[in-house]
């Protein structure tokens, strides 16, 4: 029994070696081709174009939303300086306005009590200028007192500074002196804009009582509009003064570029910082409040930037390919080993791994892929 067993043993030992096969070793598919060549209607097949290399400004980019916003020294609430009732309105909202357009006219009894008494204290200091030069030369000559010289002065000087008082009131109100001081009272008194800009809010009505206090129209300035970008705090270090900026807006037509101003410190409880950016042009016709989303360029550089399409991998190596002509219809492209150093919106900087290679020589922009299939067909053909 015991020769039987051992028998078995040795059996089954022989028969397990013979099974046991070596490990296949999984080698990389590469290709030693350095070459292919396309006739004419491969080349039209595959679509293929050429071009140069473009310097660009390309970096790490922060992408981020935000709104176009107007300085408040740059917004001015218009109000009636002594109230009155609304006599006509020149605006509505949205309209762009000149300084010194007129705006509204308002009308009220005391603006015009307001004129009337600045011309009665007109004439009563021409009446007490000549009092006061009279009670002077009367003391000169020992005929007059000096009380009565003294009580001149006083009544003058009163006059003098109401009337102070009163021509500064009639400069806030808008009332033309020039006018008034010829006998002209004005019954309306014309408020006009400080400066160029647009009207955006409009709280007003013909006929209407406006209080000083009131609100009546607001005007901004957009000569002075800037970029507002909410961006996150994990984004923050990243940023410097100076960083150029792309807006986009939300009608996917108008695009502008902008500097980083200013940024923001304080971190808001959705954890984001307000970036303020200054427009390279200003633009007058963008209303406040608009919406654009930003891409901050970080840290730019000027490199040399293709279609990302345009680099391909090939032996474990970014490529690019070059032509040259093969004679009788056909074109011969060859490979050209890179370094990616950026990646940006289907666009790569890059530089070649040989320094003797210029960017002064067309490379293929589109159809890199057809060429690199037909490459490693050519190769496995081989």
């Amino acid at each position: 029994m015991k020769k039987y067993y051992y028998l078995f043993i040795v059996s089954y030992a022989i028969l397990t070696a013979c099974s046991i096969k070596e490990p296949v070793k999984e080698v990389e598919k590469t290709t030693g081709v350095t070459q292919v060549v396309f006739n004419a209607k491969q080349l039209k097949s595959a679509a293929i174009q050429e071009g140069l290399a473009v310097k660009e400004m390309i970096g790490l980019t922060i992408f981020a939303n935000g709104t176009i916003e107007v300085p408040p020294q740059n917004k001015t609430i218009i109000a009636a300086q002594f109230g009155g009732f609304i006599k006509s309105l020149s605006v509505l909202d949205g309209m762009l306005v000149k300084r010194g357009q007129t705006l509204f006219t308002i009308e009220d009894p005391e603006l015009i009590q307001l004129q009337q008494d600045y011309l009665e204290v007109i004439g009563n200091l021409e009446y007490l200028e000549a009092e006061l030069e009279r009670q002077k030369i009367l003391v000169n000559q020992d005929a007059g007192s000096l009380k009565a010289l003294q009580m001149a002065k006083a009544q003058y000087s009163a006059a003098a500074a109401k009337r102070s008082g009163l021509s500064a009131k009639l400069d806030m109100a808008g009332v033309n002196r020039k006018q008034l001081n010829a006998g002209n009272l004005q019954r309306t008194i014309s408020v006009t804009s400080p400066f160029d800009g647009v009207v955006t809010k409009v709280a007003v009505n013909v006929g209407s009582y406006a209080l000083p206090t009131d609100h009546l129209l607001e005007i901004i300035d957009l000569k002075h509009a800037h970029a507002e970008v909410i961006v996150f705090e994990k984004d923050l270090k990243q940023l410097k003064i100076g960083q150029k900026v792309k807006l986009n807006f939300t009608d996917g037509n108008e695009e502008l570029t902008a500097s980083v101003f200013l940024i923001g410190r304080e971190i808001g409880a959705n954890r984001t910082v307000k970036v303020h950016c200054h427009l390279d042009k200003e633009n007058s016709e963008i209303a406040p409040g608009s919406y654009f989303k930003a891409s901050i360029f970080t840290n730019p550089n000027a490199l040399f930037c293709v279609p990302s399409e345009a680099i391909v991998e090939l032996n474990g190596k970014n490529v690019v390919f070059y032509s040259k002509n093969g004679g009788k219809d056909k074109t011969i492209f060859y490979p050209a080993a890179v370094t990616i150093l950026a990646n940006e919106k289907h666009k790569s900087a890059f530089e070649f791994e040989d320094e003797n290679i210029s960017f002064t020589s067309p490379i293929v922009l589109k159809g890199a892929y057809d060429i690199l299939s037909a490459l490693l067909m050519q190769s496995e053909e081989e």
